[in-house]
């Protein structure tokens, strides 16, 4: 058996990417708000792994199994029904949409489908492999076709169907249905850059380089990250959020939580074999040294004074392994600089220095909302304190250093609302909008901001062996009208804190119909150095009311148009996720009477909605989504291509106008920083303006009143 180590923390986990869905149609994309950073997670740093991975060899897989099956929530045997839902994870990872399989490969590997549970015991990982390979070979066929047919001229003006998911649809059964199927994909994919305002060529292109991206990332597949895999679809056999993390996946999840990583400061990418600078981090030590440009290719790195290493065609998550490395310490880079007349050899020094991810940080803007209340002529001014979080962030390093002294989203948003205290400020938005979580006890010390030392969340282990009611240690720092903006992205933290505010009749919940309806805890068990981690659900969590907001999420008290309303998104929709249930309410006392306006809110709002060029458009796109998209199983290619065209410059024109904004509407103050991002005031944050100005006038009225 495999021990693992002492060091264990609370994650509420959540990842875009798991839900994520094809596009079924390209104007939709504006309303999808899927974040380029995928995860928001919670490591702490101290756990970090030794720079050398060690192999994943039998008896260490054994062990791996034993500790998850014996920690995980549910607290199921891994058996024969587990094992099915393995094999059918398992492939469906490599081939989600069946492009590459073909029928009789399944049937091949089906007849050991209910006997993984016990190769799994015994830490036998051949089927795995043995899988994977086949995957490869008819990865290389399927790019060999995609070569011959890429020669040949396309006649789109033929009419032709495709189905947009093809999860659903059976493996092709034999290598001429997989040219037809293939065939068919490419002239889709080339209509739909076409549509992009791509040209043919480029189109081509395109896609020649995504599906030999694609080869040249499994092509360097080593047996670990196919063992990698395997767990992982043991992991999503139990629950959605649970994992095993490979030691290069701890370094990210340690990144993602703490906001900062010590490094070079630059975003980096893959492209035709080369390493390439996508951007320069401000403030960041490269950015300081002034050389490295955007566009550079990276096709050597060196430690300190030691010889420059080759990364041509070495894999991106290595080469940022050779790049990364500890404050102060010096990396070289030998680069090829495009020049009008061919490229430059360059080599630049650079010492690493510890670099803020600013992105991810609370920011806070101050902004001046002229308001008229409806049936009124009195116009009133009102100064509203914005803060945007992106996620339940904290450095666990720094906190371990310094207690009094650390980064963390709950000590960021309390400095933010002293300085709207201090300013006077007649209202707050916190905006959690795409929050897809992070630290337990950041939701639980933010909720303290706005209850002060009461109960917040209670959270049940497995088994139902403990039930712990969590209260915040912090201080109530602000007191005033308080709205919380969500949407069906907003999990985990994000629905402690909304909940607890939500039952405490602390805040109006403005946004999409509800949470994500994530209510699941991970815990972080670090295995033995260079072997990663594991992230196993362990606990379930309810609000103060008893209800857990597993499968349900939290419910908004104003409802705004949205597309994520009508579309299928939430934990309820993520395969194997852990059922809904209540328990005992705890004793708290509420601290508002919110209840009572919300009819009056709503009346007011819904007016300002029926009166609003662009939520006219968001309910246009909802009805067309209902009634055009969603119900398809297939799209015609040449009605796609007519109806997007002949839509597509009125569309962008209508949505540019709505979103213009009169001279009033200018942020007049602000307390951020020069170098921090200014909140993006769109439609949402200008109607959560308008509700909360409502209800500070009707607060205003009742005293009156008195």
């Amino acid at each position: 058996m495999i021990f693992l180590a002492f060091h264990e923390i609370n994650v509420l986990h959540f990842s875009y990417s798991e839900f994520k869905k094809e596009k079924l149609l390209m104007k939709f994309n504006k309303f999808l708000p899927l974040s380029l950073t995928v995860l928001f997670l919670l490591f702490p740093s101290f756990l970090t792994a030794k720079e050398e991975t060690q192999k994943l060899s039998g008896s260490i897989v054994k062990g791996i199994v034993e500790q998850f099956v014996s920690m995980h929530y549910s607290q199921k045997p891994l058996n024969d029904e587990m094992s099915l839902r393995i094999f059918s994870l398992y492939m469906n990872r490599l081939d989600p949409a069946h492009y590459y399989f073909l029928a009789s490969d399944v049937n091949e590997f089906r007849v050991y489908e209910t006997r993984i549970d016990d190769m799994l015991h015994s830490g036998d990982v051949k089927l795995a492999l043995d899988i994977f390979e086949r995957f490869k070979t008819r990865l290389s066929e399927r790019l060999a076709m995609m070569e011959e047919f890429l020669s040949e001229d396309f006649d789109f003006t033929r009419d032709a169907k495709w189905t947009l998911d093809r999860s659903n649809l059976p493996y092709p059964e034999s290598s001429e249905a997989a040219r037809e199927i293939w065939r068919t994909k490419i002239k889709f994919d080339l209509l739909t850059l076409k549509l992009a305002d791509t040209g043919i060529k480029e189109g081509k292109e395109r896609l020649m380089k995504r599906v030999r991206g694609l080869w040249k990332d499994y092509s360097q597949y080593e047996n670990d990250d196919v063992i990698s895999l395997l767990l992982n679809s043991m992991a999503a056999a139990y629950d959605p959020h649970s994992s095993y993390l490979a030691v290069q996946d701890l370094k990210n999840f340690d990144i993602s939580i703490k906001l900062s990583l010590e490094g070079i400061g630059a975003v980096l990418r893959w492209e035709d074999g080369y390493t390439v600078v996508n951007s320069i981090v401000p403030g960041g030590a490269a950015s300081r040294h002034g050389k490295l440009k955007s566009e550079d290719r990276i096709i050597a790195v060196a430690q300190g004074e030691q010889a420059f290493e080759s990364v041509i065609d070495m894999r991106l998550n290595d080469v940022v392994q050779l790049i990364r490395g500890k404050r102060g310490t010096k990396v070289g880079l030998q680069i090829l600089r495009k020049t009008k007349k061919g490229f430059d050899t360059l080599k630049y020094f650079i010492v690493r220095d510890k670099i803020v991810l600013k992105d991810g940080e609370a920011r806070a803007e101050i902004f001046d909302h002229h308001f008229t209340q409806q049936n009124k002529n009195e116009k009133k001014l009102y100064r509203i304190g914005v803060i945007k979080l992106p996620s339940f962030y904290i450095d666990f390093n720094d906190r371990r250093k310094n207690p009094n002294n650390y980064k963390s989203s709950s000590r960021d948003v309390k400095e933010h609302l002293k300085k709207f205290v201090k300013n006077n400020v007649d209202g707050v938005i916190l905006d959690l909008r795409s929050n897809g979580g992070g630290g337990l006890d950041e939701a639980i010390n933010m909720a303290g901001l706005f209850i002060g030392h009461n109960p917040v969340v209670i959270v049940r282990q497995s088994g139902g062996r403990r039930i712990t009611v969590h209260r915040s240690r912090e201080r109530q720092v602000y007191d005033g009208p308080l709205i919380i903006m969500l949407n069906r992205y907003s999990a985990s933290a994000s629905e402690i804190l909304a909940g607890a505010m939500h039952d405490y009749q602390r805040a109006i919940l403005v946004g999409d119909t509800t949470t994500f309806g994530k209510g699941t805890v991970q815990n972080i068990f670090q295995l033995p150095e260079g072997y990663g981690a594991l992230k196993v659900t362990i606990a379930q969590f309810y609000r103060v009311s008893g209800w857990s907001t597993q499968h349900r999420g939290v419910e908004s008290s104003m409802v705004l148009p949205s597309l994520n309303n009508v579309r299928e998104i939430g934990e309820s929709t993520l395969d194997n996720a852990l059922p809904w249930r209540a328990i005992d309410p705890v004793t708290y006392r509420v601290k508002g009477n919110l209840n009572k306006d919300i009819p009056a809110l709503k009346n007011f709002s819904s007016q300002r909605i029926k009166n609003s060029d662009y939520f006219k458009k968001i309910d246009q796109d909802i009805q067309e989504y209902l009634t055009n998209v969603k119900p398809l199983g297939y799209t015609s290619i040449l009605k796609m291509q007519q109806d997007d065209m002949k839509r597509k410059t009125q569309r962008n024109l209508e949505l540019a106008s709505t979103t213009e904004r009169d001279d009033e509407d200018v942020p007049s103050e602000t307390i951020q920083n020069e170098n921090e991002t200014v909140i993006n005031r769109d439609d949402y944050i200008n109607e959560s303006m308008a509700i909360l100005s409502d209800y500070i006038t009707l607060q205003q009225q009742a005293k009156k009143d008195e």
